[in-house]
């Protein structure tokens, strides 16, 4: 068997706590436990931990406490946050919850406008600029008969998809225009395209899974290897 990347495997305090971790989630294999709700917490407190530690050291620590501690008066609107967090601990307790819809509001504010702006620059800009560089001619030459149909392709997916997610349903009793009745094949044709993408997707991530899952079990038999040579 190939060894793993990485140092060489021994009988460290690491290694014995990955290796008895690992045999505790594989637990649930047998059913619901105590040793797999136990390696369930001690995920979420390990992850709990670690984004504490880093969101002091790569937000809190560089962005409001050295700020105030090297210059209180020109960062004296960092206060503000300040207070905000305060009064988001208020929610904890039901008698001043409403100290923190400020706070919480705030924060749902942020959140709408970060997920508008993700999907808008993310996904819907870049999905527009990537069915156009299919038709440019220096980054894609169109004498390539492969690139024309991925052009195509490219083009009738992404304009279907957006017409799937079109709502026009005309009146009762009035007749079909062309353009309606066009635009509806078109969507049908978007929704074989949502159907595919989601099927793509849902490969991607059982594969991941079963790598996770071979990583693991590999790491299982060379740590038992290592042990007994």
């Amino acid at each position: 068997m190939l060894p793993i990347a990485g140092p060489q495997l021994d009988s460290s305090i690491g290694v014995v706590v990955a290796f008895v971790l690992t045999l505790m989630v594989f637990s649930y294999i047998f059913g619901d436990n105590p040793l797999y709700r136990l390696a369930q917490h001690v995920l979420v407190g390990v992850v709990a931990g670690y984004a504490i530690v880093v969101a002091y050291h790569s937000v809190l620590r560089p962005r409001l406490v050295e700020p105030l501690a090297t210059d209180p008066t020109g960062n004296a609107l960092l206060i503000i946050p300040i207070l905000l967090s305060i009064l988001l601990i208020t929610k904890s307790r039901r008698s001043l919850a409403w100290w923190g819809n400020t706070s919480m509001a705030y924060l749902f504010g942020v959140g709408a406008a970060l997920a508008v702006g993700g999907a808008l620059i993310g996904s819907l800009a870049t999905q527009v600029q990537a069915s156009w560089s299919v038709l440019q001619l220096g980054d894609y030459p169109m004498s390539d008969a492969l690139n024309i149909v991925s052009a195509i392709i490219i083009t009738l997916g992404a304009t279907g998809v957006l017409m799937y997610f079109y709502y026009n349903a005309p009146a009762e009793g009035a007749p079909r225009r062309p353009l309606a009745v066009l635009r509806l094949a078109w969507g049908r044709v978007g929704r074989w395209f949502i159907l595919i993408a989601l099927g793509a997707i849902f490969a991607n991530l059982m594969v991941a899974r079963l790598s996770l899952l071979i990583g693991r079990i590999r790491f299982l038999l060379d740590t038992l290897t290592a042990w007994i040579g």
